[in-house]
């Protein structure tokens, strides 16, 4: 950056070297690309710094390309998708996170995670954990993070196209992927996150984070807390915040158990909140 400076090249407000689509610099005959540059977000529409490897490479293809044949490609923004693996874990992130998206304007944006398996039990599946961002006003895609010892890859990857494809959540709940046993779900991890996504977005149900249940108990607040999983599960592991157990395999039985006021609010919780999800509606 210091050398950039010292030839008069111009730095952004990132603090990264300015270059337009075709990677020039101000300096029409200096090309740079990789971690020194800033770039246009895909989304945003905003210059942000994107040091990963494969965009460096992107960059490189294309600064060669025009320096060798008078500026013939560009490169594109980018959604700065990304992913590490830690030990048995890999955490991948592409697009905006819920921070960011509210960060940056949108004020109407809605989230969800889904937890579930990358491809059936018997085929040897491994959790996955994903967060998907969109806009409730457009249903657009903004962003998807997933962490797992499944095949966490394969998830961001898809996001990431789809956000590139300006897809809606609409679009994605019946996305033609590969299937077979042994490589994914009959209904994909995506997919079925994707839905989860939809029935909030239509506000066939309502989520919460622990985060806000925690700000809740703490702050005083007295929701009725179901705990909906089995005797073996709750007795390995308790929040003890004042929940109430009642397996759902018992509750129908139990309706009576529930709070008489109407109004009083009601959260439902299991391992994963499938269970949790399916208690909503019993309830209503």
């Amino acid at each position: 950056m210091k050398l950039a400076q010292e030839i008069g090249l111009e730095i952004g407000e990132t603090g990264g070297i300015r270059v337009n689509e075709y990677m020039q610099t101000t300096d029409p005959d200096i090309y740079a690309v990789g971690d020194c540059v800033e770039v246009l977000n895909w989304i945003t529409g905003r210059k942000v710094l994107a040091p990963y490897g494969d965009l460096a490479n992107l960059q490189g293809c294309v600064a060669g390309e025009n320096a060798a044949s008078e500026n013939c490609v560009t490169f594109p923004e980018t959604i700065q998708t990304e992913i590490c693996k830690v030990f048995d874990y890999a955490a991948g992130s592409t697009g905006l996170s819920e921070s960011n998206a509210k960060r940056l304007g949108y004020d109407d944006v809605v989230t969800v995670i889904n937890v579930s398996p990358d491809k059936p039990a018997f085929m040897e599946g491994k959790l996955l954990v994903t967060k998907l961002v969109a806009d409730k006003k457009t249903g657009k895609v903004l962003g998807a993070q997933c962490i797992g010892p499944g095949n966490v890859n394969r998830q961001i990857a898809q996001w990431a196209m789809a956000i590139q494809g300006h897809l809606a959540v609409e679009d994605v709940v019946n996305a033609a992927l590969p299937y077979a046993p042994p490589l994914s779900l009959a209904i994909d991890h995506g997919i079925a996150a994707a839905h989860i996504l939809q029935n909030k977005m239509k506000e066939r149900m309502k989520g919460i984070s622990c985060a806000e249940v925690h700000r809740k108990v703490t702050s005083g607040e007295t929701p009725f807390l179901i705990d909906i999983r089995q005797p073996e599960e709750f007795e390995q592991m308790r929040p003890g915040i004042g929940e109430t157990f009642m397996p759902l395999g018992a509750f129908r039985k139990r309706l009576y158990e529930l709070p008489q006021d109407k109004e009083k609010e009601i959260i439902c919780y299991c391992k994963i909140s499938l269970r949790g999800y399916e208690t909503v509606f019993v309830l209503e």
